[in-house]
């Protein structure tokens, strides 16, 4: 990834005939089981008591209603840039309002608000 630092990307729901139990039992719990292993027993019981931290809780749900409306405004720009993109190019806005329909999954209505924008 060019930055010098060693990633480890592990797919929970995957095959699991070439990994060590323990490893096995995480990625388990990862998936939403029960940890049976004694280390993910340790961590499970870490987990809970972090979400029981209000601080941590804060911080946690400030953090996600960034991340939303960075989302948001992504998705913002997106709409704009194509309608913007697709006017340069000359395209009627019938077909501007059919495309934002199928990539952004708009109502017609909400389409056309956009496009009067």
């Amino acid at each position: 990834m060019g930055d010098e630092t060693v990633k480890i990307f592990l797919n929970a729901k995957g095959t699991l005939n070439d990994i060590s139990k323990e490893l096995k039992a995480f990625l388990d719990y990862v998936a939403g089981q029960k940890p049976e292993d004694t280390y993910v027993k340790r961590l499970e019981t870490a987990v809970k008591k972090a979400r029981k931290n209000k601080e941590w809780r804060h911080e946690y749900m400030t953090l996600l209603m960034r991340d939303q409306e960075n989302i948001e405004k992504g998705r913002m720009e997106g709409i704009f840039g194509m309608i913007s993109s697709l006017r340069d190019l000359n395209i009627p806005d019938s077909t501007i309002l059919q495309q934002l329909q199928e990539k952004f999954s708009l109502t017609k209505e909400e389409s056309q608000e956009y496009l009067s924008r």
